[in-house]
């Protein structure tokens, strides 16, 4: 069908500064032909198909280094037919005029923008030498190859199709103007090029520039891309306008500053883990000629004053060696440090015994020698594939960490094993929830409030590369919906490494913002991405009878909830030191061989435990016959005798201790309050004594090694006259009956 056509011939655009160099996109304001230097006059009298966009540069070439002005054909209304003869004349001129005007980008030796073109002999020779070289992976010898193959035949679409793949290979920031002319001589050749274009201004911050690779991807309506390239292409669509929008929103200001003190140096400082009270810094630095290095990655420790500046890093003694360290995470207690060490081409891992190129070490601070040792593998959460970047829990419990099977290079995800009571670590398992993609997980940072977890990917919507996102365990134990950090800590490159101090104000993170290598910055966080701010609470187990520290285990328990907020272990010489949430109330489960089990109840104030300058000692008594002791934490209903779920954390700890003391056997003895009659009380007490013995049955412990008895009213341990009273009264003792 015939057209109508433009009476005053072609409309000139002048694209806008675009320093990307996309020349054939939609420009901005028109301009009069005879203003343009060095307009052809042949442009003036064209008359061309409506919606026909022409792709030519009018000659204003680059005015700096930074500005580069392109001029671009607008579509225009036709109002007149278009004869064959004016079409075949219009396509004449318009070959006339592409070879004619110069391009800045993709040009060829002679400084023309040349036309697709059949490959001559010798370019089909030179690309298929590239393409063999590039089996083998020899990418420089493939580039000079295909080159090659560019010289001989300038328009060679496939040829250049393959240098812009050879060079995303190498990473190269060459590939965008190479994937662009790529695309000018074959917008329809390889459909999936449009997608890594747009990947790829995407990843450098080119937010607009993606967006409008993706739109004109639409506009030409390629067939559909196979599954793989549909899912990054949405991926990639995604990550554009969530960057746009948030933009928008957000700006670009950051509060970001560099650590105070002295903590940053001329060489590389990074990857580094707060003590519990976020007042000491394990941390990663890379060499660059330090006297005091001893491999190529070593770590050091630095400590805040009260001024709150850091001291200048010390080298860690015992751990560090020839080979590289890195990644550290510490326990609460800061005994036990684990930590990955890498495989080096020449002598491996050197002292240590590895599985893979990179694997998970532990290692525990001898105070006597005032040193760590050298660590030894962690087994079964290593593989032959790649595990790095472990976030230990504060209570020592819980390891999570990034793992590929493909190796470092391949996408990698989130996993997490739990400490077995052999003090080894359990199989690994994905990280239930919505945390984990198809693409990369890495650099997690599990908060010392249990709840909290901060980690770095490229698979959820963010600002290019690797983002840094928070996501918040859920009540059915799965991780929640990943939140985006913003601009303030995200930019368009790979944002990892970071750190939130316990009482959740600032983040650390590292970053070449100011300097040519990495140091340690920091940010406030905003409310609405902050954990659950925590403080230390330290103690010690003791002997209520010699007063002597014990060795004991000691967990903290949400007695709202009846979940489980850390396990520690008390040492004689050194006590423990445990996170404690600020909000909330909580009972200690303490157990030590060879004395009675205790539940005691702690909320932030007050506490049922003894407190001396800042310490909580808790006293355990010595197995003896007739020892009584109250499971405080159990507590009931008026009138109910069944136990609720959130008070099976103090049975559970009953039912471990007397499964470690298998000659023990106890009798369990009701009470109630002064509500109701004194025979239904009775009765009453006899229920709740027996709820409790048949939890333990099925728990292990043989019913033969616990007594009943139901004493009613009779024993009050508080006044009846307030609830509060009346509530203590209703309660289990546990005798032990030797």
């Amino acid at each position: 069908m015939l057209r109508p056509l433009c009476p005053n011939g072609l409309s000139v655009d002048v694209a806008k500064h675009r320093t990307h160099g996309r020349h054939f996109l939609e420009g901005i304001g028109d301009l009069e032909a005879a203003d343009v230097p060095r307009m052809p006059n042949l442009v003036a009298p064209l008359h061309v198909l409506e919606d026909a966009l022409v792709h030519v540069a009018m000659g204003v070439g680059k005015q700096s280094n930074v500005h580069v002005c392109e001029v671009l054909a607008k579509r225009c209304q036709m109002s007149v037919l278009l004869s064959e003869f004016n079409l075949m004349k219009w396509l004449s001129v318009a070959l006339t005029v592409s070879l004619w005007i110069p391009s800045s980008q993709g040009q060829s030796q002679s400084g023309h923008m040349p036309l697709p073109q059949e490959p001559g002999r010798a370019a089909r020779k030179a690309y298929n030498a590239a393409l063999e070289a590039y089996r083998f992976h020899a990418a420089d010898l493939a580039l000079e190859q295909v080159n090659r193959a560019i010289d001989k035949t300038p328009g060679f679409v496939d040829a250049w199709f393959l240098k812009a793949q050879i060079l995303r290979d190498q990473g190269s920031p060459a590939f965008g103007e190479t994937m662009e002319r790529a695309l000018d001589l074959g917008p329809n050749r390889f459909p999936a090029g449009w997608v890594h274009l747009a990947q790829f201004e995407w990843e450098r911050g080119a937010y607009a520039s993606g967006l409008d690779v993706l739109r004109e991807f639409d506009e030409l309506g390629l067939g559909p891309l196979d599954a793989g390239m549909a899912q990054t292409e949405s991926w990639v669509r995604a990550g554009l306008e969530f960057s746009t929008a948030q933009r928008a929103v957000d700006g670009e200001s950051s509060q970001s500053v560099p650590m105070p003190g002295a903590i940053n140096t001329l060489a590389d400082e990074y990857y580094g883990a707060l003590s519990l009270d976020g007042k000491d810094m394990i941390l990663t630095r890379a060499g660059r000629g330090l006297q005091q290095a001893v491999g190529g990655e070593d770590f050091y420790r630095s400590s805040m004053n009260d001024a709150g500046e850091w001291s200048p890093p010390v080298l860690l003694r015992g751990v560090n060696t020839r080979q590289n360290e890195g990644a550290p995470t510490w326990t609460g207690d800061g005994r036990t440090m684990i930590f990955t060490a890498c495989a080096s081409p020449r002598d491996g891992y050197g002292r240590r015994r590895g599985k893979g190129s990179c694997d998970l070490f532990e290692t525990t601070w001898n105070p006597a020698k005032g040193e760590w040792g050298v660590g030894r593998n962690l087994g079964a959460p290593n593989s032959a594939g790649w595990e790095s970047q472990p976030s230990v829990s504060a209570d020592g419990q819980t390891l999570v960490f990034a793992r590929s099977s493909r190796g470092r290079n391949k996408p990698s995800d989130l996993v997490m094993c739990r400490r077995m009571s052999s003090g080894g670590w359990s199989q690994p398992e994905p990280l239930p929830g919505l945390v984990n993609t198809p693409y990369t997980e890495e650099s997690p940072f599990l908060h010392p409030d249990g709840q909290t977890l901060y980690f770095s990917s490229d698979g959820h919507p963010g600002f290019g590369q690797l983002d840094v996102f928070v996501s918040r365990l859920q009540a059915d134990g799965t991780w929640g919906e990943p939140k985006n950090l913003g601009p303030g800590i995200n930019s368009h490159g790979r944002d990892n490494s970071l750190m939130v101090s316990p009482d959740g104000s600032l983040a650390y993170f590292a970053t070449t913002l100011g300097s040519d290598h990495l140091d340690l910055w920091q940010i406030p966080l905003h409310a609405d991405v902050k954990p659950i701010e925590v403080s230390v609470l330290s103690g010690r187990v003791l002997d209520d009878v010699s007063g002597q520290p014990l060795n004991a285990e000691v967990v903290l328990v949400n007695a709202q909830t009846g979940a489980r907020v850390a396990r520690v272990e008390s040492t004689a010489g050194q006590g423990f030191a445990i996170p404690l949430p600020e909000e909330g109330d909580y009972t200690f489960e303490v157990s030590a061989q060879g004395f009675v089990f205790k539940v005691e109840s702690y909320s932030q104030g007050t506490s049922g435990a003894e407190v001396t300058n800042d310490q909580v000692n808790i006293r355990l008594t010595p197995i003896e016959d007739g020892v009584v002791f109250t499971l405080e934490a159990i507590q009931f209903e008026t009138g109910k005798s069944f136990l609720r779920s959130s008070y099976q954390g103090g049975c559970e700890r009953l039912a471990s201790w007397m499964l470690a003391h298998p000659d023990v056997r106890v009798r369990v003895e009701g009470h109630t309050d002064n509500v109701g009659s004194a025979t239904s009380n009775k009765a009453l007490s006899l229920e709740r004594a027996q709820a409790l013995r048949l939890f333990l049955e099925s728990r292990g412990v043989a019913a033969s090694r616990v007594d009943v008895l139901g004493l009613g009213d009779s024993m009050p341990v508080a006044g009846n006259e307030t609830e509060e009273g009346r509530s203590a009264n209703r309660r289990v003792e546990v005798v032990i009956d030797l």
